[in-house]
């Protein structure tokens, strides 16, 4: 709390944070004062980052102290399982073991010796040859799967390896290469494409209102019967003109428009629109391997 600031006072969260790195290091002083039993600490730096990695500590010491605490009461229970066991055997038992393993040959008890090490590594409670024979198959099956099945995520992991390397590549040919990279002047020119549009449409509607308003003069001229001159030939001739005109705005206004969608499914940014780009190139990768693939398939 001695490095708070005016400043950290004001603030809750700060405060906050500063009560609890501090008892979070009353804690590690604590645990550190007690694993050195007496003996002086070292003195280190006091910083997030020491905080953080004695904390870590800390806590990976607590739980092996747990696990082995486990361990040993585990332990303890399995010897006073064993000592109850050995407790509980018929000394007659005990005794007709005795005589006979005193009257085995040296054949004989390794014999007995190999069939009770069976049966333990085996788990099963009958020394019966049959029985030992079917956990035995039993135990070799499964261990052939295991194998089996351990050899199969192998070759998948080489696998996955190999498309790792090529996928970084192709990654890396994508960001180094030229070809890959867009123009810097994309946004500009797809700005100025919407631009020109605008306008063209701009004019396009002017033009429509100009033709509209010829033809219903022209409507209203052809309507009189003395009106029918030179004026109206004059007025459908400039009519003419500026039909010809609008199919001339028209045209310009469509082929803008194609152009314009070339970009329709690019972001604005640049990055953005590189990083499109980029995954665009790679499908088209994955497509044509696929392809290839398929056609070599069709050949052999």
């Amino acid at each position: 709390m001695d490095n708070l600031t005016p400043q950290d006072l004001f603030s809750p969260s700060k405060a906050r944070q500063q009560r609890a790195q501090a008892a979070d290091w009353a804690q590690i002083d604590s645990w550190l004062s007690y694993k050195y039993a007496g003996r002086i600490v070292p003195t280190f730096e006091r910083n997030e980052e020491t905080l953080k990695v004695l904390r870590e500590l800390s806590l990976a010491n607590e739980r092996a102290d747990e696990e082995r605490m486990i361990m040993e009461r585990v332990e303890r229970e399995a010897c006073k399982e064993l000592e109850a066991d050995e407790a509980a055997r018929n000394p007659e038992h005990v005794k007709i073991l005795e005589t006979i393993k005193a009257h085995l040959t040296a054949e004989g008890a390794e014999s007995l010796a190999a069939l009770a090490s069976t049966a333990v590594a085996l788990d099963t409670t009958s020394t019966n040859p049959e029985t030992l024979a079917h956990a035995l198959i039993a135990h070799t099956s499964m261990s052939q799967t295991l194998t089996n099945n351990i050899a199969h995520i192998q070759a998948l992991q080489r696998y996955l390896d190999r498309q790792q390397s090529l996928l970084r590549a192709q990654l890396h040919e994508l960001q180094s290469n030229p070809a890959f990279s867009v123009p810097s002047s994309l946004q500009r020119q797809t700005t100025e494409h919407a631009r020109q549009i605008k306008h063209l449409r701009a004019k396009i509607r002017e033009y429509e209102d100009k033709l509209a308003s010829l033809e219903h003069s022209q409507a209203r001229t052809a309507a009189t019967p003395a009106s029918k001159s030179v004026s109206s030939a004059e007025a459908i001739a400039d009519m003419l003109e500026q039909q010809t005109a609008l199919s001339a705005l028209r045209e310009s206004v469509e082929e803008l428009e194609k152009e314009v969608d070339e970009y329709a499914g690019l972001p604005a940014d640049r990055d953005a629109a590189r990083k499109e780009v980029g995954r665009l190139e790679v499908e088209l990768d994955n497509v044509r391997r696929r392809r290839d693939a398929l056609f070599e398939g069709l050949v052999g």
